[in-house]
């Protein structure tokens, strides 16, 4: 039942089909499960734009669109006036809110909650972002590689919580996909096996991996695989030009973006889901929620090992290499398109993970004991994050 803890929200944009976003939409509604619509504020300092989330999601205050010079400053007065209701926790999904945040917690006397991911963290923090971080009463990573950097560079004073993303374990299911479906952004039926890369197709987000999914298409054997990049953005010129000079153009598509009632759809179509993520400055995941919907779909994933990536296959559905290792990531997809009784066991031991680890159930669960805990001043019980190799 809704509990008496009140939240004030504060993210930099809930509207949009990115990553942080989506992790935004989830962490919000485990907030309005557990303690009431009324109970939480969300202002969120970009509105809601072309292009975006289109299902509609509801929040206290939206900044203008396009942003505007003054918007910050605007953010910070609605901010200031929504904190004057005195909430229990003001929480942040992203560390560039941090010092703004804190200032409002200080003022009215909640507790600070932050939210982490991955690059952000070591890429362009600030000192004054940094010192935030550090006196959050409580800071949720959504994976154990960032919380272990965190406290591996002393960002914090107290182990962060993991809290993993989640899946819609009832929309993101096993299936054939719809041919009307996968027409309609001109993927025609499947003819080869089938590669999916989906992901923002940005100069910015190349460590993402989308020009070595070109390199690795040819050297496999064109008359047996096939690639689809699906999203926008600003790159795509540029990897049309590759697949032409690698001779891969004629088995690759390119979809634009998803519209949000077909992502499913388009995990399905596929045979294998690939994003090999770098790490380092302006490069790296937190935990990228494509491969878990691609897992909770039965399609096998091949991601990198450098980041939050590599907590999406614990127990099999994929394979975790390093970025680079395109030779050990064509002796998997070979593998899988050979041999159709390991394809469909990859395929089971995927779903099998994601229904284990990426539901929204264990996700809420989480959110609220973890919130629950620090206005009870006892963050520090929370389980800590556990080493990886």
């Amino acid at each position: 039942m809704p509990g008496t803890l009140r939240v004030l929200v504060l993210t930099p944009g809930v509207f949009d089909k990115g990553g942080i976003a989506r992790y935004g939409r989830a962490q919000i509604r485990a907030l309005r499960d557990a303690f009431g619509d009324r109970a939480v504020d969300v202002l969120s300092l970009v509105g809601r734009r072309d292009g975006d989330f289109e299902e509609p999601f509801p929040v206290s205050w939206a900044g203008p669109v396009p942003l505007s010079r003054g918007a910050r400053v605007l953010f910070a007065s609605v901010a200031a006036g929504y904190a004057r209701s005195r909430p229990n926790v003001i929480l942040t999904q992203h560390l560039h809110l941090g010092p703004l945040a804190w200032l409002l917690a200080r003022m009215v006397r909640a507790r600070l909650v932050q939210t982490v991911y991955g690059l952000e963290l070591w890429s362009g923090l600030t000192r004054a972002r940094r010192a935030t971080l550090s006196h959050s009463d409580l800071v949720i990573s959504d994976c154990h590689s960032s919380a272990e950097y965190c406290v591996e560079a002393n960002l914090v004073s107290r182990p962060p919580v993991v809290i993993w993303d989640c899946v819609d374990l009832d929309r993101f299911t096993p299936g054939e996909a719809s041919a009307s479906a996968l027409a309609a952004y001109g993927v025609l039926p499947r003819a080869r096996f089938r590669i999916l890369f989906l992901a923002r197709l940005t100069r910015d987000a190349r460590y993402k991996g989308a020009e070595r999914l070109i390199a690795l298409l040819a050297r496999l054997p064109a008359d047996r695989f096939e690639a689809v990049f699906a999203g926008s953005g600003d790159d795509i010129p540029h990897l049309r030009e590759l697949a032409g000079r690698a001779g891969v153009a004629d088995r690759t598509y390119f979809t634009g973006p998803i519209h949000e009632e077909h992502m499913p759809e388009i995990y399905r179509g596929a045979d294998a889901f690939y994003l090999t993520s770098e790490s380092g400055q302006g490069k790296g995941e937190g935990i990228p929620l494509t491969p878990l919907e691609a897992l909770a779909c039965g399609v096998p994933v091949v991601v990198g090992n450098q980041d939050g990536s590599r907590e999406a296959i614990e127990g099999g559905g994929g394979i975790c290499l390093d970025p680079g290792n395109l030779d050990g990531q064509a002796a998997y997809l070979m593998q899988l398109a050979a041999d159709p009784s390991h394809h469909a066991a990859e395929r089971l031991r995927g779903r099998k993970r994601a229904e284990e680890a990426f539901g929204y159930p264990a996700f809420a669960a989480k959110t609220r004991e973890a919130l629950l805990a620090v206005t009870n001043r006892a963050a520090s019980a929370v389980a800590v994050p556990r080493k990886f190799p």
